[in-house]
Parts: structure tokens; sequence; C-alpha cells
């Protein structure tokens, strides 16, 4: 079963400046249609820099025929022991299609600290060529990373000589991969979810607000709320297969795939609606409406059930999915924006805004049978499949609560440091990973110590979190 993702506020579209000839600051604001990007991360800093600070004056993407076109930074003053355990997006630009051949890097200042503080250091008078042949190809995104040494005559404190090398995406086991749905950059951020190091970006349609993974068939299925599309991806190839076009202004925004990979539903929050769909090929085989403002949608383990959260109307619709057609509609308190169901599929788990309880519904009986204080501002909810300990992230005071669904009570809490968006636990670790768009960050969380064990930077429109083995 898939955690239920909160709501996320959709992005307004704006015009891209600039001249693409020369390379665009990428917003991702809109698709990249004829043109594609380059995502530039820098890599974590070697143990011989620490010390070192430098600033880039200026940055270029170097084309085969030798132009350069202009690189927009998302910072420019590295502080190496900042980036000594962390990797961070450098830059992103928008580039006509076409061959590459690296990038050039002008170094405006260095200095290195010494016991009397920081020591200027000598840079280059020339412009640094760094290569790395790579393409960029229409609608498309292109990852490289930059990584920097240093040699045995810079360590002198004389001279700052780097050693730049670019390195490009890297193919690894699918099952270690985990993908960030950013709706604000329109892509699929890939990454390592051990060494919690992006791999790899994967550009989407606009607005992509989820994404659900097909374990068996190696495929992701992203919902694209900017341009009423469900686009299929595969992870292996890291290629976009196809689309499906909802209706105009249906606006998906939250997706769920039956255990089978067969039936995915889409909630379709602009047209108060959800899409039932053959994933396989690709075709929507009807919809059914649901309450105002539908948010979240999860699917029993036993795949015959899809529970719809209705967050403006305050209603929870649940559809038989084998007949298709709309079971039972219940009401909540609060506005619901968050759900789980336990292992054996007989309960749901709904967090609610403006309710401090944590309500409980029967899917047997289909009713409210319990309410849980937890606490108000109630945001995202995960299960635990092994223990069915449920984890409620809440808001206001920036904390998980760890409720027992047997005792109906909370049995722990531990506080994360900044407000949680959504939380899924990865099956192979049993790690507890969970978005705080605040901080920009994502973090990695022992289910055993409660405590962070690494941590990702990711963009402001960072919506859901998918691996292949989640619960």
């Amino acid at each position: 079963m898939r955690p239920s993702r909160c709501i996320a506020f959709l992005m307004a579209s704006v015009l891209l400046a600039g001249c693409l000839s020369q390379g665009t600051q990428s917003t991702g604001r809109l698709p990249l249609s004829q043109d594609g990007e380059m995502v530039l991360f820098m890599q974590p800093m070697p143990q011989e820099t620490m010390g070192l600070r430098f600033v880039i004056e200026q940055a270029f993407v170097l084309h085969s025929d030798g132009r350069r076109m202009a690189m927009p930074l998302s910072f420019n003053d590295v502080d190496a022991s900042v980036l000594k355990n962390a990797q961070r997006q450098l830059a992103a630009v928008i580039l006509p299609p076409g061959l590459y051949d690296g990038i050039v890097l002008r170094i405006k200042s260095a200095a290195m600290a010494t016991e009397k503080g920081y020591m200027a250091l000598l840079v280059p008078e020339d412009s640094i060529a760094v290569a790395q042949p790579f393409e960029i190809r229409p609608g498309r995104a292109s990852a490289l990373f930059l990584s920097l040494g240093l040699p045995d005559t810079n360590r002198q404190g004389i001279r700052f000589a780097p050693l730049f090398t670019l390195s490009p995406a890297t193919r690894g086991p699918v099952n270690l991969t985990g993908y960030i749905a950013d709706a604000f950059t329109n892509t699929l951020t890939v990454f390592n979810k051990q060494n919690m190091r992006v791999v790899d970006v994967i550009a989407t349609g606009p607005g992509p607000e989820d994404v659900v993974i097909d374990t068996q068939r190696r495929r992701a299925y992203v919902a694209d709320s900017g341009d009423n599309h469900i686009e299929v991806i595969d992870l292996l190839k890291r290629e976009v297969l196809e689309k499906l076009r909802l209706f105009l202004n249906d606006r998906p925004v939250a997706l769920a795939l039956t255990p089978d990979g067969r039936t995915l539903v889409a909630v379709n929050n602009g047209s108060n609606s959800i899409s039932i769909i053959d994933a396989l090929a690709m075709v929507e085989l009807s919809r059914i409406s649901v309450g105002e403002g539908p948010t979240s949608v999860v699917i029993s383990p036993s795949g015959l059930k899809a529970i719809v959260l209705n967050t403006r109307a305050s209603t929870v619709s649940v559809i038989d999915l084998p007949q298709q057609t709309l079971a039972v509609t219940i009401g909540l308190e609060g506005e619901p924006v968050s759900a789980t169901v336990n292992r054996d599929g007989s309960r749901l788990f709904v967090v609610s805004q403006n309710s401090p309880n944590l309500s409980i519904i029967d899917l047997s009986g289909l009713a409210v049978t319990h309410k849980v204080f937890i606490g108000a501002g109630g945001l995202c909810i995960a299960t635990d499949d092994q223990t069915d300990l449920i984890y409620v992230g809440l808001a206001g005071t920036s904390e998980i609560v760890v409720v027992d669904p047997f005792a109906l009570t909370i049995i722990d809490t531990f506080y994360l440091g900044g407000r949680p968006a959504f939380m899924v636990i990865e099956g192979q670790e049993r790690r507890l990973f969970v978005t705080l768009p605040d901080q920009k960050k994502l973090n990695k969380i022992d289910l055993i110590s409660k405590k962070i064990s690494a941590g990702i930077a990711v963009g402001q429109g960072a919506n859901t979190v998918s691996f292949l083995d989640e619960r």
C-alpha cells in the first residue's frame, strides 16, 4: 500500500526569461518542449579540502562548436566544511539540443583557514575548463556531477590550483534508488537511498504532484497536474514511455496503484473526480465523481477498495474497484489530508486539518469507530507493516507521534526540527523518509533510534518520495 500524500499547492506558471542560445536559468515552471536541461551538482568535498573557501565569479556551458553559454548558479560561495558530507545542486540551465564539451569556471577568490584566520590564496588568472562531453535532447534532462581535488602543492596554502572533474549520471541498481517528484522543477530526482546522493534527474511534464511505482514492471506513473497528463516512465532507461491525456481542468494531484499493478487510480482535484485507468494499456476505463476538493487516495492491500480523501468536503469516498462504483461516502471532522491502511486492510487511519484527532475507519462496516488524540496540525501519515505502528507528522510542533493502533494511544514522540509534509517507510532498510519543505530537505530516520541517519537537499516543490519497496 502507498501512504497518501499531503496537500500540495500548485504553483503558477511564469515565462522563462532570456534567450535560449545564451542559456536560461531553469525555473521549471514550463515544460521543456524542444529544449533540454542540464542540472549540475557539486559533490561532497574530500578531506584534503577542509578549511577551503572559494567564490565562483562566472560559469559557462561549453558547446561543442566552442560557444560559451552563461550558466546562472544556485550559489557561488563554496565552503568545503559545509559540503563535507553534503551534495548540493550548483546550477540548472535550459539549453538548446546538441552536443556539449563540458563547463567553464572562473574563480574570483579563494582562502584557506589557518590558526590566525583565513589566508587569501592566489587564484588562476584564466578560466578553468572542465571537460565532460554530454548531449542535450529535446524534453530531456541531463545530470552532471562536479568534484574537486587539490594537488599537494595547493595544500601548502599559497595558491588555489583546483582539479575539477565532471561525471555523468550513473545507472545503479533500481532497487537502491528513490524518486522525488518536484512540481517546481518539473523533474523526478533519482537518488541512492543508501548514501543519500542524487544520481540522475528525469524531466517530466509540468507540475508533477505525485509518483507511484510498479515494482514488478520497473515503471513509474507520474501525475502532471499542469497539463492534465499521467505519464509512464521506464525506470531502467529513465525515459518517458507514453502519456495519457485526461480532461481539461482535471488537474491530477495524486495516484495509487493496485498491488497487481494493473489498475491505476488518479485523483482529479480540478474536476472533483477520480479516473480508473488500465495501467498496462494506459486507457481510462471510467471516472467517478467524488466529494469537493479530493487530494489523496489509498488502495487497500486486497486491491478491491480505493479510499479518496475529499479535503474541502470533509469526507472520504470509498470506491468499489471491481465494480467501478462509489460504495459509500463517510463524513469526518476537520478536513482529511492524509491516510494509510493497516497491513490486513481492515482499518483506515486518517489525519485531518482543524482536528486534533486521528480518525479510524472500519473498512468492513464503513464507519468511523475510534478517534485518538494526537494534537493539532496532522499533515502526513505512514504505517509500519512489520509492527502496524502508525507514524503521524504534526506541522505545529514539528514532531512525529507514534500511535499503537491496538492500544489506541501515543507511545512515542520525536522531534524533526521542521514541518513534515510527506512520509514513507522504505522496506529494505526499514527507514522512515520525511520531506521538510521549509528546510528543503529529505531526511532518512532510523525507526529504532528515531534519529536522522542521513539527509538530502530537495527543491521547494518536492511533493512525494517513492521506492520500489515502500510501505
